[in-house]
């Protein structure tokens, strides 16, 4: 596989947080990555200029509500040390009105503009922890969003985000609802239920609950198996690569599609690995092999 010319700039990039996409070729990444950064440093100039600037004729964001650097540099902190990367170009926010009730934060993006942007709660100004929520877990975890969002691999995307957690329960259980549908399917059937049980007790005694029950915990027993397997599909490749000597497995498996993770996980000696590597011609493997499998 010859190298990119470029590749010690896409390195560079890589470790910016900007991952090419499947099967992107470089000057595309460029456009992309060029795009990303216009887009952005027109809006910086914008908001230095007026003070406050209204995105996607929707959010109003003003720089005395901007997220410090030492905020930010939290959270950056942690995705460097999972996954090797530490992204600054996307600003965040604090929000204090209109929000919802149980609401911590997101990251705010649109597929057809190059621009993106973090909200979080404004209690968290003053604060590293609000309800359930942790400020350097919530911002993380969106810049691992943003980082992997070009590789479109639903399956994965929580598990990856969710391992930012310092919750044990919310790492397990955090890739199991990846669909927008996985939430409505796993709370429908238990109203369903409710609803059965109230009939029973008040209308129809004879009334079976037993297939409400069945029907309750079908969807979230397929979720946690769902979410075992993607688990045991990534745990094994780490494995598979740490035997190898790959000293940052997780790094090479965030920048993989869960496609590949599983034939990762299937490789038998260091040799079968340089081949796999070998066969894979796209610039990210280019860029996945030049920062942590430089002995291939």
């Amino acid at each position: 596989m010859m190298p990119h010319p470029e590749l010690e700039r896409y390195t560079a990039l890589d470790a910016a947080g900007f991952l090419p996409g499947v099967g992107e070729e470089a000057a595309d990444f460029e456009s992309r990555v060029a795009a990303i950064r216009d887009a952005h440093k027109q809006f910086e100039e914008e908001l230095a200029e007026k003070g406050e600037v209204t995105v996607f004729q929707e959010f109003l964001l003003k720089e005395s509500e901007r997220i410090p650097a030492e905020i930010i540099a939290e959270a950056d902190e942690l995705t460097g040390e999972l996954y090797d990367f530490r992204t600054v170009h996307v600003p965040g926010f604090f929000l204090s009105r209109d929000v919802g009730l149980l609401w911590g934060g997101c990251m705010i993006s649109d597929t057809e503009l190059p621009f993106s942007f973090f909200l979080i709660r404004g209690a968290f100004r003053k604060h590293q922890k609000w309800f359930l929520y942790n400020r350097r877990e919530l911002l993380a975890h969106e810049l691992c969003h943003s980082m992997r969002q070009p590789l479109r691999d639903i399956p994965l995307e929580e598990f990856f985000a969710y391992r930012t957690s310092p919750s044990r329960f919310r790492r397990y259980l955090g890739n199991c609802f990846i669909r927008d549908y996985d939430a409505l399917l796993f709370v429908i059937p238990v109203f369903i239920l409710l609803g059965a049980v109230i009939v029973q007790s008040f209308l129809l005694p004879a009334l079976p609950a037993w297939p409400f029950w069945i029907l309750a915990l079908a969807y979230p027993a397929y979720l946690l198996y769902r979410n075992a397997r993607a688990r045991r599909w990534v745990f094994r490749a780490a494995r598979v690569l740490k035997g190898f000597g790959v000293e940052k497995p997780m790094a090479v498996l965030f920048r993989s599609t869960t496609p590949e993770i599983r034939e990762l996980g299937k490789l038998k000696s260091p040799e079968s690995l340089r081949a796999y590597v070998e066969g894979k011609q796209e610039l990210r493997w280019q860029i996945i092999r030049c920062r942590f499998l430089p002995n291939l």
